[in-house]
């Protein structure tokens, strides 16, 4: 920019003093003027601009130094979104690396569990994690999938569940539309059903867990409800960093104004409700 002001100065003190230096080095200038224009008067002495020439100068020097301003801010812009933009990526991208390790992890201490006791189910719970680590490796690494693809991730991991737990436990999971043609960012359900499982099951009690998912046109309804036993402080899966935090994180950086979570925390029952607008 100043260089771009440095020139155009120059370039004003140029033309204004040409008609002098001309007629210092080469003679009157007044003979070169006649040559051109034969009525100019015989005492021409040039000026070294008109009120006029000034004028049109102005207007051009604002009219291009604002180009120029504009043309620059704008360039300022697109580095400034495409920062913003390259961090937005590498925090989703260490969110959802964290979830991965974290449902892993809990995943066999579920099947050491049955291993542990000896149950005839352990091959079927290996089975289950295999297809379920076949789609964290295959279809969780993009931004988003098939929802009918993350249902069927729910879905085998509530199996899972299942073999894990007791005849106290009654897992119920509706869904209510049709999921084709739909994308959903991957493994943004199941920290809420991991949650519900954690904090909501009991081997001495009724341990009611529902999950309901409605698919509309354009929103998507994603809820669960279970129960609290002896008083347990469900809002600790909130200080672990990596479960329900991590997810309001990515739901703040892939659908900002587009989602509304809420969450009752009631006495005997823990709610989550969430809204997506598709």
């Amino acid at each position: 920019m100043i260089l771009y002001t440095t020139i155009i100065i120059v370039l004003l003190i140029f033309f204004g003093v040409f008609p002098r230096i001309y007629q210092h080095f080469f003679g009157d200038f007044q003979r070169f003027a006649s040559s051109v224009r034969a009525n100019r008067p015989r005492n021409f002495r040039p000026a070294i601009l008109s009120p006029g020439s000034i004028a049109i100068f102005l207007v051009v020097f604002i009219f291009s130094t604002g180009l120029k301003v504009i043309n620059q801010w704008l360039q300022s812009e697109r580095r400034s979104k495409q920062i913003e933009n390259e961090k937005l990526n590498a925090e989703l991208s260490f969110l959802k690396a964290q979830i991965n390790p974290h449902f892993l992890f809990n995943t066999l201490n579920n099947i050491y569990s049955l291993a542990a006791d000896k149950s005839d189910e352990t091959a079927i719970a290996v089975m289950k994690l295999s297809s379920i680590m076949r789609y964290v490796l295959t279809e969780a690494k993009n931004d988003t999938v098939p929802l009918s693809k993350e249902i069927q991730f729910i879905t085998d991991y509530l199996e899972l569940q299942k073999i894990r737990t007791t005849n106290k436990t009654c897992i119920g999971f509706t869904i209510a539309g049709d999921p084709d043609g739909k994308q959903i960012s991957p493994f943004l359900f199941l920290p809420f059903v991991e949650n519900a499982f954690k904090y909501g099951v009991s081997t001495r009690e009724l341990s009611p867990i529902s999950i309901l998912l409605e698919i509309q046109q354009k929103d998507l309804h994603f809820k669960v409800i279970n129960t609290k036993h002896n008083g347990s402080n469900l809002k600790r899966a909130d200080n672990t960093g990596i479960g329900i935090n991590n997810t309001k994180r990515r739901l703040d950086l892939l659908y900002p104004g587009k989602h509304l979570l809420t969450i009752d925390d009631e006495p005997s029952s823990y709610t989550i409700n969430l809204n997506i607008r598709m």
